[in-house]
């Protein structure tokens, strides 16, 4: 698992940011079986024109064909991080189980062909 950091007019330290590294990697367990790139944009959308202080948080990536994309805002980076983080996390959990359900349908057409066959029930 590769991560990739785009930082644009925000400040992290070398702390801040193996801290979302290890956040991220978290989500290692979910796509074991392929390489995987998250790409994490850090943006500080803070102008005199938006009357705000706001840093963006936007974690992308492509897992099994299926893109899956957060983004949060917050006067706080590490807040937004951490929703972010969440979130995505919670996305990549979610196609994990959908994959599984896919594998596990196949298995269980095929065991009851076969105890329909011996006119057994399950």
């Amino acid at each position: 698992m590769k991560i990739e950091f785009h930082i644009k007019d925000v400040v992290i330290t070398a702390k801040q940011k193996a801290l979302f590294e290890k956040k991220l990697l978290r989500t290692k367990k979910y796509c074991k079986d392929e390489p995987v790139t998250i790409d994490v944009y850090l943006k500080d959308e803070s102008s005199a024109e938006k009357g705000g202080v706001d840093q963006t948080v936007e974690i992308s990536t492509v897992v099994s064909g299926e893109k899956i994309f957060v983004t949060e805002t917050d006067d706080r980076l590490l807040r937004a991080f951490a929703r972010a983080q969440k979130a995505f996390e919670r996305q990549i959990n979610k196609l994990h189980k959908q994959r599984i359900e896919k594998s596990h349908e196949g298995s269980e057409g095929y065991i009851s062909k076969a105890l329909r066959a011996l006119r057994l029930k399950k």
